[in-house]
């Protein structure tokens, strides 16, 4: 069992050929409205897994965020929402012919995220996953839930992306102490040179060249799959989780990478972030993988 805190976000996401020069213009071929967020992604995904999940966030008292709703319970995620009286979170994405995709992003009801959780919640589930909010009080935030969560004995995972990575290993640190498994980018890495050493797990994503994981100082990496490249939105959210669910599966480091790479490769094929494999697809690969 997981429980997800991070923001509740609509993606608009919208086709173009190519990304213009400052000032130009491009043309919308095609737009389509999806659920989002990235630990609203993972959770997503491990409750179509069969994992039993919750998810906390804000939204706002609109379409969108029935919307937001109806999508995370159609997959069996139990929601605890604070409803607040305003526009629920949005992010417009631009994916360009190649795959590649720039966010505008507006927190709206997500910029107004505090840890309401109550101790109860905290009893719930072996695991906590987190993920940025996009306002200044994030961090805060991310640190009480943190410091609760592993008072009551659970595993904390967090995906700082790059809003805390660019903060530096020095301001993260108080999150870090409480928090047992990261993951991270190749570029959000370069950031937190070091972060292997203050957490028990890190996980990097490395794009085409698969991923790899850092514990007690021994690195274990996996190849990427071979696959056509769509849209990368959520890329790394899909990776996650297929990561976790081998890893709460009772599987290995080699596995868990190959079953998040598996995960990934699907999403990337697809337009949108929650493009997950079948749970049986995924079990009969991880039961194939070479062990």
């Amino acid at each position: 069992m997981i429980s997800g805190v991070g923001p509740a976000l609509v993606d608009r996401i919208c086709l173009i050929d190519d990304f213009p020069p400052r000032g130009g213009q491009a043309i919308v071929r095609r737009s389509e409205k999806h659920a989002g967020g990235a630990a609203g992604n993972v959770i997503y995904g491990l409750s179509l897994f069969g994992v039993r999940t919750r998810f906390f966030s804000t939204i706002g008292d609109d379409e969108d965020g029935e919307f937001y709703r109806t999508e995370m319970e159609r997959a069996g995620v139990e929601c605890v929402f604070e409803v607040l009286e305003c526009e629920t979170g949005r992010v417009d994405v631009y994916v360009d012919r190649h795959g590649e995709r720039t966010f505008f992003v507006f927190p709206n009801a997500a910029g107004r995220f505090y840890p309401y959780l109550r101790d109860e919640h905290y009893r719930w589930g072996e695991y906590f996953y987190l993920d940025p909010f996009p306002f200044e009080g994030s961090l805060n935030a991310h640190i009480t839930i943190a410091e609760r969560a592993k008072e009551h004995g659970k595993t904390v995972v967090l995906n700082p992306g790059y809003p805390y990575s660019k903060l530096g290993l020095e301001a993260l640190s108080p999150l870090l102490k409480n928090t047992d498994i990261v993951f991270l980018s190749r570029d959000e890495y370069e950031m937190l040179r070091g972060i292997e050493q203050m957490v028990e797990l890190t996980v990097i994503t490395l794009g085409r060249e698969g991923s790899m994981a850092i514990r007690n100082g021994e690195k274990t990496r996996v190849p990427a799959l071979e696959c056509e490249v769509v849209d990368t939105t959520g890329a790394g959210d899909a990776f996650a989780a297929g990561f976790l669910y081998a890893m709460m599966s009772g599987h290995g480091l080699e596995v868990c990478l190959a079953a998040g790479n598996f995960t990934a490769c699907h999403n990337i094929q697809r337009l949108g972030a929650r493009n997950f494999p079948k749970k049986e697809d995924l079990d009969e690969f991880i039961e194939n993988y070479p062990k």
